[in-house]
Formats: C-alpha cells, sequence, structure tokens
C-alpha cells in the first residue's frame, strides 16, 4: 500500500469511527462477548435436554438388530420399511446395503466397496434400490475420484447403472453436488435432493437444488437453487410424499420443512418441526421429523440463518423425534435421541438411524426401533 494510500485510510477511519460510536455501535468488549457466549452455552445445553412435557408413546427395542459376523456399526443414514417390521438399511459400513427382517436379522447385503459416504435412499416401483454417495464432507485426498454419486441396485444385489461423475461434485445435468436424499415421485419417476453442508472446498459451494431423473436414470429436469426463500434450498437432507402428492423438503441449513406441490412448485414452509436432518410421510397423513443438529457447532455457508463457518445451529430448539400430521399439527414428541436417519411403517414402527452416540444407545447400534405403546 502507497504512502498516499495509508494516509487516506486513516482519514476514512477518522471520519466513520466517530460517527459509528456516535450510532452506538461500539466494538463489543471481551466482557460483551463472554457474555454472548454463555448465553450461546445455555441454548445448546436446552437443544440437548433429554425430557420433556409432550406425549411421547414409543418404547425403545433394546438389542435390536443385530450384525452380520464380521460386520461393525456405522451411521444409519438410509432406511426403507417394508411394513412387517423389518426394512432395508444404508449405513456407513460394509457392505452398506443391508435387509434386515422383522426379528432383527440381516438376511441380505451388498454394495460393498461402492460408496464413500453413504447418504439417500429409495425404491422404485419395481423394488430397485437407489442408494446415495454425497462424497466427503471436507477435504479427503483418500476419496479423490470417488463419491457425489447414485448407485442403483437390484433387491437381489445387482449393480443396475451408477449416475453422476466419480469424484466430481458439481450441479449439472450428468453430476451431482452431493447427493443426501432420493424419493419415488407420484409419476414414477425419482426425485433427488443435491446438496450437502459441510462439503470440500473443491465442491461447487452454491447450486443447492432438486433433480428429477427417470427409472432408467435420464435427466428430466432441476428445481430451485440455493437460498432462503420460496421454492429455495440449502443443504436439502430429505424428501417424502404424502397422500396427496405434495413433497415435503427437509430444508435442514434453512432449519424448516419446505412443502411444494406435484410441480414441485412452493407451497408452504414450515419451521415448528426444528432442523430437519430426517422425515418421513405415511398414507394417513402421519408426519414423522428427525432433528439431529439444533445446538450443535457446525459448518455452513455465509447466507444461512446464523451466518457461515463453524457457529451454533438452530439454537434452543430441542433435539429429538417429532410425530405430527401433514396439517402441521405436532402430536408427539420422543426426546432424548439424535437420528438424522428417519422411516416409519403402517404397524406404529419409527426406525431412527443415528449418526453419533450408537455405543450408548440401548438399541445396541446406530439404529433404533421405536415401538408404538
Amino acid at each position: 500500500m502507497s504512502a498516499q494510500s495509508v494516509k487516506s485510510a486513516r482519514i476514512i477511519r477518522c471520519l466513520i469511527l466517530p460517527g459509528l460510536l456516535a450510532l452506538g455501535a461500539t466494538p463489543l468488549s471481551a466482557q460483551d462477548d463472554a457474555a454472548r457466549t454463555a448465553e450461546t452455552e445455555k441454548l445448546m445445553l436446552l437443544s440437548r435436554r433429554a425430557e420433556s412435557s409432550m406425549d411421547g408413546p414409543y418404547t425403545l427395542t433394546r438389542a435390536w438388530p443385530t450384525l452380520q459376523p464380521g460386520q461393525t456399526w456405522g451411521a444409519a443414514i438410509g432406511l426403507i420399511p417394508d411394513d412387517t417390521g423389518g426394512l432395508w438399511m444404508l449405513f456407513r459400513s460394509e457392505p452398506p446395503i443391508n435387509y434386515i427382517n422383522t426379528d432383527g436379522q440381516i438376511t441380505k447385503s451388498f454394495g460393498q466397496g461402492m460408496i464413500v459416504q453413504a447418504h439417500g435412499f429409495c425404491m422404485d416401483r419395481d423394488g430397485n434400490l437407489w442408494a446415495g454417495d454425497s462424497g466427503p464432507f471436507g477435504d479427503d485426498p483418500t476419496t479423490a475420484g470417488r463419491g457425489f454419486q447414485m448407485h442403483k441396485f437390484s433387491s437381489e444385489g445387482k449393480h443396475l447403472l451408477s449416475l453422476g461423475q466419480a469424484g466430481v461434485s458439481r450441479a449439472g445435468t450428468d453430476t451431482f453436488i452431493g447427493p443426501t436424499a432420493c424419493a419415488l415421485m407420484p409419476d414414477g419417476n425419482i426425485v433427488i435432493a443435491d446438496g450437502h453442508w459441510p462439503r470440500p472446498s473443491n465442491a461447487q459451494q452454491d447450486g443447492d437444488r432438486l433433480v428429477v431423473i427417470t427409472p432408467a436414470g435420464e435427466f428430466v429436469r432441476e428445481v430451485g437453487r440455493m437460498g432462503a426463500g420460496p421454492g429455495e434450498f440449502m443443504g436439502p437432507h430429505a424428501l417424502a410424499y404424502d397422500a396427496q402428492g405434495r413433497l415435503y423438503v427437509a430444508d435442514r441449513s434453512n432449519n424448516r420443512i419446505q412443502i411444494l406441490d406435484q410441480n414441485l412448485n412452493f407451497v408452504d414452509d414450515w419451521r415448528h418441526f426444528g432442523r430437519p436432518s430426517g422425515i418421513t410421510v405415511l398414507a394417513d397423513g402421519t408426519m414423522v421429523v428427525a432433528d439431529s443438529e439444533s445446538g450443535a457447532r457446525l459448518g455452513g455457508p455465509s447466507i444461512a440463518p446464523e451466518g457461515g463457518g463453524s457457529v451454533t445451529r438452530n439454537p434452543g430448539f430441542q433435539v429429538g423425534i417429532r410425530i405430527g400430521r401433514t396439517n402441521g399439527s405436532l402430536q408427539y414428541y420422543i426426546p432424548g435421541t439424535r437420528p438424522e436417519g428417519m422411516a416409519a411403517d403402517n404397524l406404529g414402527n419409527i426406525f431412527a438411524g443415528l449418526t453419533g452416540g450408537c455405543d450408548a444407545s440401548p438399541s445396541g447400534g446406530c439404529l433404533q426401533k421405536w415401538v408404538r405403546q
């Protein structure tokens, strides 16, 4: 910087600073900063409290399920119940795709070595399974050339196709930023939530969207863009349809659920279900939402409600499972758990997939089965 530039900068500071002080815009003192930190810590504790006065008529099934010999637990991120009391599970371990029967026994496993970071799981009309790979959450040279894809398997484990370019994080017609969820659309196509936060530095830092593909894997269209407005998304993390064909999007980094019509146009947004990581909707209008991140210090984009960098997200809102209706009402609440994976069946079971604290769960691992009493 030249001597003239330095002199100019000093003059500007001399002119602006007194005005700011006159307006009361004094810099935060160390005492102010400490007080703010203390209040944030109080909100974080509120978010993690394990008690609630809300009704919660559910009991956790202990020691369910049982892994096969040689398997170890990883985060249970994708769950597809079959209405027999069992379900398909996508988890961050090997093999990543597993079928668990009602007794908690794994009878099928496949997908070994194909997925970097499991994210997103759905079934099409033909019973084929779509498993997402969001790629790493940060810079990881060991995963170079892998991730950021969707993989299609038959229910017997045959690999049918892969979409996206391995190792490329970009919003395109043949690439993904980082798929996190998928759902079967009323017309038989598949909609994919694209854009996880946090993400690697070499990933596209905007472009969060929904992507529509055919069951054959052909690109149809993309919907939305990164933002906080109607029909915009910031880290869309879960998808579910109701009986009327409306799509519920867990727009996680915006701390809301967005509701879209059959043409994927904005209808409404709800913020009373917390910071949604997982969502499922049953045919009778029951809606189950998992909040795993409220009160947590996490990275995010600069335009996020709480700001960018590693900050406390949605502070004060209590984590857990909220059970309500597609009319927006809340009925029940299960505190003391922090699932990301979320599913329910028509028998009254709720399946919750943990990404942390698995060793402390009475279920014996990262998958919890809650039974209605």
